[in-house]
């Protein structure tokens, strides 16, 4: 128990359960911690998973000064567990997005800055092998992110800030820069947002991607081009490089875990570093708020001469 770091889980839904549970109840340096108002979701996961200390209350659980939160309850609630997380000088993880509000990512982020306590916010797609490689290569001219579902029309607050904002902050993440040119398209019906399509620059990259949620098929694909080359990923366990005019298959482990390839086993490890070692940077703050700036710019666009 000496070398190891007691983390709570607030919240623990489909995502937490999923994703997180798994990877961190047999983590060899983490002590779990659970807390969610449900008794019946709490006691049952407490006992799947042998974990002792649980909560049913937030200022509880702050009380017993766990050594870093990780918070996966529902979008509303982000900004207002993660102040009162971060005003207790405790590190937070925080699912995207960090609020559907810009005014208050800004007043989570000062808070963070202030109490110099580290932030962090899940985008798992900059962690997963593949797109890792894809950041590597050097002076890509054009790169699309496209991310499509079947018969999901949202609200489209909800439908950028708690969905596209994976493409939006993965296709940030690959182009490196500041965002400039930004244009976008989008169909809605009925008040609901069914389909979004984003280009911009940054450097000499130019950025393209997109979401159709009334599309025919699930599915995530990427592709990058260079000078002489193009790579293609499929649902971020799959590819194709293509040089030369030959083609060569790029594929996963055959023992590798979705978890893994999807990239949530390296972000915990990375969320896990900067939570033992307490690191707070303006720039890691300031990339959290480019990203939700960002998103905020593509639903004005969006939301132009359009009447919800």
């Amino acid at each position: 128990m000496e070398n190891k770091i007691k983390i709570a889980l607030i919240g623990l839904g489909q995502i937490a359960q999923k994703a997180y549970l798994p990877i961190l109840a047999n983590h060899t340096k983490v002590v779990p911690v659970l807390c969610t108002r449900n008794p019946k979701t709490l006691a049952a996961l407490a006992q799947k998973y042998r974990i002792r200390d649980t909560y049913t209350n937030l200022e509880q659980l702050i009380r017993s000064k766990p050594d870093a939160a990780m918070v996966h309850s529902s979008t509303e609630s982000h900004a207002g567990i993660a102040l009162q997380l971060l005003k207790a000088e405790i590190p937070v993880f925080v699912d995207k997005p960090l609020s559907y509000s810009l005014e208050e990512t800004d007043q989570v982020l000062e808070c963070a800055f202030l109490s110099k306590t580290p932030l962090y916010l899940g985008f798992n797609r900059r962690f997963a092998p593949m797109i890792r490689a894809l950041a590597a290569v050097p002076d890509p001219g054009q790169i699309s992110w496209h991310k499509n579902r079947v018969d999901l029309p949202g609200l489209p607050r909800t439908f950028i800030f708690d969905d596209f904002i994976h493409v939006v902050d993965s296709l940030r993440f690959l182009g490196k820069g500041p965002v400039r040119n930004l244009h976008v398209f989008a169909s809605m019906n009925g008040g609901m947002l069914e389909n979004i399509q984003v280009r911009w620059q940054q450097g000499d990259t130019l950025l393209s991607g997109g979401m159709n949620r009334v599309s025919g098929i699930t599915e995530e694909r990427v592709e990058l081009y260079s000078k002489g080359n193009k790579w293609t990923m499929d649902d971020l366990s799959s590819g194709t490089h293509c040089a030369n005019e030959q083609t060569s298959a790029m594929t996963s482990g055959s023992w590798d875990t979705t978890l893994y390839k999807r990239g949530f086993v390296g972000m915990v490890e990375d969320w896990l570093h900067v939570a033992q070692s307490r690191t707070v940077s303006a720039p890691s703050l300031e990339d959290i708020r480019a990203t939700h700036q960002l998103c905020e710019a593509i639903l004005g666009k969006a939301l132009e001469g359009t009447k919800i």
